[in-house]
């Protein structure tokens, strides 16, 4: 086998070999397809690259080159058919098992280059290939399926045709080739992309998936000079480049049932879905404000400010503008690039955007108090934070008090978890800014383009007469396919800008699938389309901020909701207010108080509209702690503060 074959090889399977580790690290987060079985007709043609090594095909003149010469590429290429049945059994996981028989042609014109002039030989292979496989479900495109196996070829016929000289017209008649193996083996990779025809009734569809297969050859002929030179490799192997299709049917061992195919009094209601107003996905350029918590957060057993927060060269810093951090325009946002990931990164600048509010106003005085539950030189964090302010931004020494505070857990409460321990006394482990200047510690007024928003969310609904154990969504539409759950609660919002990623409008159908409490499963489809409306809109948002367990405010919001936010509102005008939490705590308590947060946000609102003689539509959400496109990352302490809030967006 030549280094290129060699070579191409190993790379194409060891990438087919990763796709498999990392399928098995990540199966238990991922729902893939139904169980099924698969049967069907395969059809392709092959371009294939025959290599052969020293040896004798005519007379009795060695032909070739001699196995030591490992520079040799491909001796001959050449076009042939691939065709026959295919099987394959799918399961409900990354992993399916598959199976080929198929009439498999490697035919060849090869040139012998060692020899003056240069003969040909045209060279006719039939095989018969069984060819056993393992089917990869990678999630890296929807429908998309990868497969890796051996092959196992029994020769039907081997035969050449002889020209002395591949220049000229003569050729000597078909003549089989001698001590051809009646047995060949191989490898074979590639992938499949599966494309739905029809459902043919509730157990079976059928499906039309183009593929491309790389399959390599080998023992084909006996060597002539063995062990030396072994048939595996040094004689006759062939790399065989394949595209084609496959058309299948499916069969499902459990029907999908349908509202259609299955009695009213089964299916009907036990799910529905309420789309975004008017179907239209909203586009919107946000005003934002978001409030920096005053804390920089310390790794346990360090005093050095952890590498997540952004620290400047003294030459950066002299530039940096807290402006610089305000602007983020970007559209087709998905959950994989959240607004929130982008206010993190705002977040993350707290010691520049402190130090140039210090540098404009000189003036201000701070005050760093250090506070480690575990009491160990808490004060020598705060030195930290302060030198980094004196020597990057060239604030005075004498601005900058560092004071220690006595360990204590205001996080925690008499309820917490004591599973949740360790985290509360993460978020304690930190230096605090403390100042009269308001102007220090006031939010970071920001822009930016966002069709994720809470009002573009589909809620999926599961009626309250159906008793459930687990449901969960698979949304397919416009070439593409995602899955959401399991859920447990009876609702869940969905936000559809994934599905709707680069295009205008679009028709789904969604499948609910209910799990009820003996495990049966039964199935609704529901049909929707969405389109986005061209026009982009204007809306302002804000940020509050909670203490741990509770639906208080860090500082008293009721007169920033009075005096600045209820302002903003115009008679009329959609007002959304939704709450979060982090994950500590229940499921059900988090929902509980997230409501109530958006629940007192929305009372305050309510009342000041009122005492002004105006009316808006003010509608309050309780997301818990639901990982959704406002979910802050709650592996950090930070993370898990932010997630302690309420939304205010005011729809102009």
């Amino acid at each position: 086998m030549t280094n290129f074959t060699k070579k191409l090889s190993a790379s194409i399977f060891a990438v087919l070999l990763s796709v498999l580790l990392f399928n098995t690290l990540n199966a238990q987060e991922t729902k893939f397809r139904d169980q099924a079985w698969r049967y069907g007709l395969i059809v392709g043609v092959q371009n294939n690259s025959a290599s052969l090594g020293w040896q004798t095909i005519h007379n009795n003149d060695f032909n070739f080159h001699s196995p030591a010469d490992d520079i040799k590429g491909v001796d001959g290429t050449g076009i042939g058919f691939y065709g026959g049945i295919v099987g394959a059994y799918l399961s409900d996981s990354w992993w399916g098992i598959g199976f080929r028989i198929a009439y498999d042609q490697r035919n060849a014109l090869i040139e012998d280059d060692s020899r003056t002039p240069i003969p040909s030989f045209d060279t006719k292979i039939d095989y018969i290939s069984f060819a056993p496989s393992f089917i990869i479900d990678p999630k890296i495109i929807p429908n998309l399926s990868l497969n890796l196996g051996f092959i196992i070829n029994t020769n039907l016929s081997a035969s050449y045709i002889y020209k002395p000289d591949k220049d000229l017209s003569y050729s000597e008649p078909s003549i089989d080739i001698s001590r051809f193996n009646s047995i060949a083996y191989g490898f074979q990779g590639g992938f499949a992309y599966d494309i739905k025809v029809a459902d043919l009734n509730p157990k079976s569809s059928m499906y039309i998936s183009p593929f491309f297969d790389m399959s390599w050859l080998v023992n084909q002929r006996k060597g002539e000079n063995e062990p030396t030179q072994n048939s595996f490799n040094d004689v006759w192997s062939t790399l065989s480049y394949r595209v084609g299709v496959q058309i299948t049917l499916d069969y499902r061992k459990d029907a999908v049932s349908t509202t259609e195919n299955l009695p009213p009094s089964a299916t009907k209601d036990k799910v529905s879905v309420a789309l975004p107003q008017d179907n239209v996905i909203l586009t919107k350029d946000v005003q934002g404000y978001f409030p920096i918590i005053p804390y920089v957060f310390f790794d346990r057993n360090s005093q050095e400010i952890p590498s997540r927060y952004t620290k400047l060269s003294i030459a950066d810093a002299r530039n940096f503008k807290e402006s610089d951090l305000e602007n983020f325009m970007k559209g087709e946002l998905t959950t994989k690039e959240t607004n929130v990931d982008q206010l993190m990164t705002v977040y993350y600048n707290i010691l520049n955007i402190y130090g140039d509010r210090m540098r404009n106003n000189p003036n201000t005085t701070v005050t760093l108090r250090c506070s480690d539950p575990e009491a160990r030189q808490a004060i020598s964090s705060g030195e930290a934070i302060k030198r980094y302010l004196v020597d990057n931004y060239g604030i005075d020494e004498d601005r900058i008090r560092v004071v220690e505070d006595p360990p204590f857990i205001p996080s925690g409460t008499e309820f917490t978890d004591p599973a949740a321990a360790g985290l509360i006394a993460d978020e304690n482990r930190r230096v605090t800014f403390s100042s009269n200047d308001q102007e220090l510690l006031k939010p970071v007024k920001y822009t930016i383009r966002d069709e994720s928003s809470i009002d573009n969310d589909m809620i999926f609904s599961v009626n309250r007469n159906v008793n459930f154990k687990s449901w969960d969504i698979t949304i397919t539409g416009e070439g593409r396919t995602m899955y959401f759950g399991p859920f447990t609660s009876s609702y869940q919002r969905i936000n559809p800008a994934e599905i709707m990623r680069f295009l205008e409008s679009g028709k789904y159908k969604a499948k609910v699938e209910i799990t009820d409490m003996n495990g049966m499963k039964t199935s609704e489809n529901l049909k929707f389309s969405l389109h986005k409306e061209k026009e982009i809109r204007n809306a302002t948002r804000y940020l509050m901020l909670f203490d741990y367990g509770s639906s208080g405010s860090i500082a008293s919001y009721e007169t920033v909701i009075r005096k600045e936010i209820v302002p903003g509102i115009e008679t009329n005008q959609r007002v959304i207010v939704h709450g979060h939490t982090d994950n500590i705590g229940t499921e059900a308590g988090n929902q509980t108080l997230s409501q109530n947060r958006a629940d007192q946000a929305k009372t305050i609102i309510d009342d000041q509209l009122q005492r002004e003689n105006r009316k808006a539509n003010v509608q309050a959400i309780g997301v818990g702690q639901s990982r959704t496109q406002y979910s802050f990352n709650n592996t950090y302490p930070e993370g898990r503060m932010y997630n302690r809030n309420v939304f205010v967006e005011i729809m102009k």
